[in-house]
């Protein structure tokens, strides 16, 4: 029974695991940005999802700090993830932050040293994501009105920054590790602030390693804060990796996060999905994203066939027709509608079922016909 049951889950997932054997790597770009606000030219990793260059595909994007070090693994994390369907495929961002610049790029200012006429450091690099970098990804590359921002260390303490002072700006965002102690905690206060007075929204996901008292501390304290004012509007997850240290947290930190922010993503294993259930998890899909999502006619024909084994007639013929109407010219569907009737012995729908596929599929080859004619012999 078990064998037959993950041959079954074999043929949902077939279409990814046929996939593999000619699986690109998302695509590397390395491009230059000629910053106004910040007077000075920017690098940016660009990291596309396998198959970009084939579709006409949107996608979320996925926005880094010190992108040339995060960039590869976070890449790497979010294609598997995708091709498991724990999350979308998406387009990643890494922005490059040189160690001459970083820390002036990514800290708060003082609030005693702050020019209440000039935007500086990390508010000044925040303004240049957001008025420059992110407008030129839209305008290069396909994109969704779905945004992550992810940071580590003085990264994560820029992109709490953000979910402070731009709420809305990003869907969600990651912290690693956020050094949250700088300035005297000044980032602590605001947040306390913005907490209190419900403007934070989104999903937040902040972590910590086996560090220093005065990252932990810190860190401990925003979390606190996190639970004394919890808002519908905010999702949170904290998380601490004991076993890992500053420099090592970073893999595990981002595919946690990247995890919570798209818990209600995957589709359940172990259990077979009717129409309705699918329908409700790519609507469900469709609202996070604000585009519409489909049910893959792929997809729809491998958990028609674990129905069917199942001998759930009406749910199984049910599902094949719906993939059947909404993509007329899979053969596939068409193919697999029709050895479905034929499997609970009903002939006539077989051969109306063939008819139709006749009628309706354009260029269809002679060996393709004969194929579907075979099927009754």
């Amino acid at each position: 029974m078990k064998k037959i049951i993950y041959g079954l889950l074999l043929l949902i997932m077939g279409s990814h695991w046929s996939s593999w054997a000619a699986a690109r790597l998302p695509v590397l770009q390395e491009l230059v940005i000629d910053s106004v606000v910040l007077g000075e030219k920017r690098d940016l990793v660009i990291y596309l999802p396998e198959g970009y260059q084939n579709s006409q595909e949107r996608y979320p994007v996925l926005y880094l700090t010190d992108g040339d070090i995060q960039g590869p693994h976070t890449a790497g994390t979010v294609d598997y993830l995708a091709k498991f369907e724990q999350l979308p495929p998406m387009i990643v961002v890494g922005i490059v932050n040189p160690r001459e610049t970083r820390e002036r790029d990514l800290t708060v200012t003082s609030a005693e040293k702050q020019n209440p006429n000039q935007l500086e450091n990390a508010d000044r690099f925040l303004d240049f994501v957001e008025n420059e970098v992110i407008p030129f990804v839209k305008r290069q590359y396909r994109t969704l009105d779905y945004q992550i921002l992810s940071g580590t260390s003085h990264g994560g303490q820029f992109a709490i920054n953000a979910l402070v002072k731009r709420p809305g700006l990003f869907n969600a965002v990651i912290a690693i590790s956020p050094s949250l102690y700088w300035n005297s905690h000044q980032l602590l206060v605001l947040a306390e602030q913005a907490l209190k007075s419900e403007q934070l929204q989104g999903r937040l996901y902040v972590s910590i390693a086996n560090e220093e008292p005065t990252m932990t501390e810190s860190y401990q304290r925003f979390v606190d804060l996190l639970a004394r004012y919890p808002s519908d509007k905010l999702v949170v997850a904290s998380q601490t990796f004991s076993n890992e240290t500053h420099n090592t947290t970073v893999l595990q930190g981002q595919y946690a996060g990247l995890k919570h922010i798209f818990s209600e993503w995957a589709i359940p294993e172990g259990e077979p999905k009717t129409l309705a259930n699918l329908q409700a998890k790519f609507a469900s899909r469709s609202k996070l994203l604000k585009t519409v999502i489909m049910i893959p006619q792929d997809k729809a024909n491998g958990y028609a066939g674990w129905l069917q084994y199942l001998n759930r007639q009406d749910d199984a013929l049910a599902l094949l027709k719906w993939n059947r109407a909404n993509y007329p010219q899979s053969l596939n569907a068409h193919t697999a509608l029709i050895k479905a009737y034929l499997h609970f012995k009903m002939a006539e729908d077989a051969k109306a079922a063939l008819k139709d596929a006749l009628k309706t599929l354009n260029e269809l080859s002679p060996e393709q016909k004969a194929q579907l004619e075979a099927l009754f012999t």
